[in-house]
C-alpha cells in the first residue's frame, strides 16, 4: 500500500493540487470586470421565450413579448417592472410611454389605452418609433406622427417602396427606398422633415446579402453613419460594419463609397471577427460605438459578446469587452450616459442584462453569487476536458524513446534484464524531454496570455515552467519508481507523469474547444 501510494498518491495529490488552483483562478476571474471602467454584466430579471421587441422611451425600457409589454425604470440598482396587457405584433416596432401603445396591426396604425382601440390611419406597410419620434409609411408614402396628439403629416412621397427608416437623436432620419430586387438607396431627412431629394448611398438588401441595421450622428455640420451587412456564402454567415461620412451641406451630391471597419479587442490583441448591431452613442461624454461580435473569454465557444470602442476617423479600432455573459447578446442600446443593456440568448430564451460604470454598480456587481461560483465551476470543468486535447497532442514526444526502446530490444534484448536502472532508461527519458521543447512556443500563444493566470506568464516562462515540471517528474520517478517494473515500466511511467503535470498546470490554458 505505501509503495503504491509512492507511487501513484503523491502524483495524483500533485494533479488534484493543480485542479484546484485552476478553480480557484476561475473564482477570482468571474470578479473580474471586463474593462476596469465597466461593471459585470447584471441580470435585470426578465426572460422571454420568444425574441422581445424592445422600445427604449422617456418613461423607461419597454420590452414586448407574448401578448403583453414589460417596462422597466430606475437605475441598474434598483429596477421597478410595469406590466401592460397589450400585445404587439412580432417583428413591427412600436412606441409607448407607458400607457398609450402605438403599432401596426392587421396592416393599420392603430393606438391603444386602457383596453381601447383608436385607429389612426387604415393603410400603414411599416412604422419606425424612437423616444420622441413615430414615423409611418404606407408603400412609397413616408408620414410623420405626433404620438401625444395622434396628429400626421404627410413627409415626402419617395419613387419607390419605403423599406426601413432609421431615425437619429434629433429627430432627423435616414429613409431606406428600394432601388431593385437586391440594393436599395439612402436619403437623408433633418429634423425640420426636409428630405434630400437625392441619395447619398447604395446599400445592398439582396436574400444572401444585405444590410442588418443602421445609425447615425449629425455634429459638427457632418453626417456620420455606420450600417451593418449580413452575407451567406456556402451556409456560413458572416458580418462586417461600414462606414459612411459626408458634411450635410453635402448629402446627396453624390454616392459616397463605404469603408469597412476593423476592431481589435484591447484585452487579448486579437482581431475581433463577426462585428455586427453597431450603436453611435455618447458613453460618459464621449462618442463610441457599441457593437457585438465574437467572445475571446474562456468557455465563449461561439458566444456574441459586446464590445465598446472609442469614435475616430480611423478605420482600425481599438474595442474593450463590457459583457460578461457567455452567449449570444442581441440588440445593444444605452439607457443611460453611465449604462447600457442587452438580450442575452442562451439557446431556449433571451434574458435581458446591464452593465453600468457606476461605482456603486461595479461593486456589487463583483460580489461573488451563486450564479457567479456555478460559472467558475462550468468555466473550471470546461477548461479540464480541453486540456485532454493536450495530452492527444502530447502523444508524439513519446514516439522517438519508444521507437529506441523497440529497436533495442529487437536487437539487444539483454539489455533489459538488468534490474537496477540503465543507460537506455535515462537516454529514453532525456529524449522525451526535448520533445516538449518543439511544441511550447506554439502552445503558450496569444490564447494562453490571453487566459493564464499571472503565475505562469513571465519573461521565459515557457521554459522555466517546462524546467519545473521536469523536476518535479523527476523526483517522482526516483522516489515512486518499483524496481520491478523494469526499463519499459520506468520509461514510461516517467512519460505519463510528466504528461498528466504538463496537461493539468499548462494544458487548460492552451486549447479553447469551447
Amino acid at each position: 500500500m505505501k509503495e503504491k501510494f509512492k507511487s501513484f498518491g503523491i502524483p495524483l495529490v500533485l494533479i488534484v493540487l493543480f485542479i484546484g488552483a485552476l478553480f480557484l483562478h476561475q473564482l477570482l476571474q468571474v470578479k473580474q470586470q471586463p474593462e476596469p471602467d465597466w461593471s459585470r454584466s447584471i441580470p435585470l430579471n426578465y426572460t422571454s421565450e420568444e425574441r422581445p421587441v424592445i422600445f427604449n422611451g422617456e418613461e423607461g425600457l419597454f420590452l414586448a413579448s407574448k401578448g403583453k409589454i414589460t417596462g422597466l425604470e430606475g437605475s441598474l440598482g434598483s429596477i421597478k417592472e410595469t406590466t401592460l396587457n397589450t400585445s404587439v405584433t412580432r417583428g413591427h416596432p412600436f412606441w409607448t410611454d407607458g400607457k398609450k401603445v402605438i403599432q401596426i396591426k392587421d396592416d393599420k396604425l392603430t393606438s391603444t389605452e386602457s383596453n381601447e382601440v383608436t385607429t389612426i390611419t387604415e393603410e400603414a406597410t411599416g412604422i419606425s418609433t424612437a423616444m420622441n419620434s413615430v414615423y409611418f409609411w404606407n408603400k412609397e408614402n413616408l408620414f410623420s406622427l405626433n404620438p401625444i396628439e395622434l396628429s400626421m403629416e404627410e413627409v415626402f412621397s419617395f419613387s419607390n417602396e419605403i423599406q426601413d427608416v432609421y431615425i437619429g437623436n434629433n429627430g432627423s432620419a435616414v429613409v431606406q427606398v428600394r432601388q431593385d430586387d437586391g440594393h436599395s438607396h439612402l436619403y437623408y431627412m433633418d429634423d425640420t422633415l426636409q428630405v434630400v431629394k437625392d441619395p447619398f448611398a447604395i446599400v445592398n438588401t439582396a436574400t444572401n446579402h444585405h444590410i442588418n441595421g443602421l445609425t447615425f450622428t449629425t455634429e459638427n455640420n457632418q453626417l456620420t453613419l455606420l450600417y451593418n451587412e449580413e452575407m451567406r456564402a456556402q451556409g456560413t454567415l458572416s458580418y462586417k460594419i461600414f462606414k459612411l461620412q459626408t458634411t450635410i451641406d453635402e448629402i446627396g451630391s453624390s454616392i459616397l463609397k463605404p469603408t469597412k471597419i476593423d476592431f481589435t479587442n484591447e484585452m487579448s490583441g486579437g482581431k475581433l471577427q463577426s462585428p455586427r448591431t453597431a450603436q453611435l452613442l455618447s458613453i460618459n461624454g464621449e462618442k463610441s460605438i457599441l457593437f457585438t461580435a465574437e467572445g475571446h473569454r474562456v468557455g465563449d465557444d461561439n458566444a456574441i459578446s459586446l464590445y465598446v470602442a472609442p469614435f475616430s476617423d480611423s478605420d482600425q479600432l481599438t474595442a474593450a469587452p463590457v459583457s460578461t455573459t457567455k452567449h449570444f447578446s442581441y440588440s445593444p442600446l444605452q439607457l443611460t450616459k453611465y449604462s447600457i443593456a442587452w438580450l442575452d440568448y442562451d439557446g431556449d430564451s433571451y434574458e435581458l442584462f446591464g452593465a453600468s460604470q457606476e461605482g456603486q454598480v461595479i461593486t456589487k456587481s463583483t460580489e461573488w453569487s451563486k450564479r457567479s461560483v456555478k460559472e467558475a465551476v462550468n468555466n473550471s470543468i470546461l477548461m479540464i476536458f480541453s486540456s485532454f486535447i493536450t495530452i492527444m497532442v502530447s502523444f508524439y514526444w513519446v514516439l522517438p524513446s519508444l521507437f529506441l526502446l523497440i529497436l533495442l530490444y529487437v536487437f539487444k534484448p539483454n539489455i533489459f534484464e538488468k534490474e537496477e536502472i540503465n543507460w537506455v532508461e535515462y537516454v529514453s527519458i532525456i529524449m522525451f524531454l526535448v520533445m516538449p521543447l518543439t511544441f511550447i512556443t506554439k502552445a503558450m500563444g496569444d490564447y494562453f496570455h490571453f487566459v493564464a493566470p499571472g503565475y505562469l506568464m513571465f519573461s521565459g516562462s515557457e521554459y522555466v515552467l517546462l524546467l519545473v515540471i521536469s523536476v518535479i517528474t523527476t523526483f517522482l520517478w526516483k522516489f515512486g519508481r518499483d524496481p520491478d517494473w523494469g526499463t519499459f515500466g520506468g520509461v514510461f511511467y516517467f512519460m505519463g507523469i510528466y504528461i498528466l503535470l504538463y496537461a493539468t498546470s499548462i494544458g487548460p490554458y492552451i486549447f479553447n474547444l469551447f
